[in-house]
């Protein structure tokens, strides 16, 4: 008789949705959408700074930016509904870490100074990143 009383639970769609609207007040999210952002500024400065300005290089970059943010936004709240939320969290710091390295590689490149400490774990800021590009511009 209880089973009967009982309610059902909301239909997924609707939990998704809550689970989607939580994600405004989320300040990981946040950090997330800023880090790309960042990106994307400090690509371009990087490209006007270094004379490597190209239409197709910004567009794929864009497109790919794009795509990320949209799968992001969308597995987030599923994973949260679904009961993984540190897993979710886990995922989006993952990127942010990665966005963070993309950042220091464009500001290095663009000849902001950073201590030798990160410039050894950075390829694109060591000495065997710009000798291959040293070699590579002679041909």
């Amino acid at each position: 008789m209880h089973l009967l009383m009982a309610t059902p639970p909301p239909p997924y769609h609707q939990v998704y949705l809550q689970h989607f609207q939580g994600m405004e007040d989320n300040r990981l999210i946040w950090l997330f959408v800023w880090v790309i952002i960042i990106d994307i500024i400090t690509g371009f400065a990087k490209s006007i700074v270094t004379h490597h300005t190209t239409s197709r290089k910004g567009t794929t970059g864009l497109i790919k930016h794009g795509v990320l943010l949209l799968i992001m936004l969308t597995l987030y709240p599923m994973l949260d509904a679904n009961g993984m939320n540190s897993a979710a969290d886990t995922f989006v710091s993952f990127y942010c870490l990665f966005y963070s390295v993309s950042i220091i590689e464009n500001l290095g490149q663009m000849g902001v100074p950073f201590p030798s400490w990160i410039k050894k774990y950075i390829y694109k800021l060591s000495d065997d990143y710009k000798e291959n590009m040293r070699h590579e511009n002679r041909k």
